[in-house]
């Protein structure tokens, strides 16, 4: 058998779908122009998690963790590491990790894939 290392134990996985995310190019830099588009997809997105029940009923990690992030190439239209600062403080805003520094993000995989919203996260508890 192959180790795959990204099987956790059931009871250590956040998932949560999102919109597709927009770059950061249009994020990270005063630009008024992009404030709308991200406005929108905030609200997008808070929309999703409420819909499945909020943060409480994804589930948080208080510790270590590492992330996936599977992008869905019909629905997103930008490039794979443009994505990850907006989706992993989204999620931090959130509540459902402590906070993205090296002390607690420890790795981050992105990847084209199946995602039925855009996106989808997956955060394991490090070390699990």
């Amino acid at each position: 058998m192959i180790d795959v290392p990204f099987h956790p134990p059931a009871d250590k996985v956040v998932a949560i779908d999102l919109p597709p995310p927009l770059s950061v190019n249009a994020t990270r830099r005063v630009n008024w122009a992009a404030k709308p588009k991200m406005d929108a997809w905030k609200a997008r997105a808070d929309a999703m998690v409420y819909a499945v029940g909020g943060v409480r009923k994804i589930g948080k990690l208080n510790g270590k963790f590492e992330v996936r992030i599977c992008l869905d190439d019909k629905l997103c239209r930008i490039d794979a590491d443009n994505t990850a600062k907006l989706l992993i403080d989204y999620c931090r805003n959130l509540g459902l990790v402590v906070n993205d520094s090296k002390k607690f993000m420890r790795r981050l995989v992105i990847e084209w894939g199946d995602a039925p919203t855009g996106c989808r996260l997956t955060f394991r508890e490090w070390g699990a």
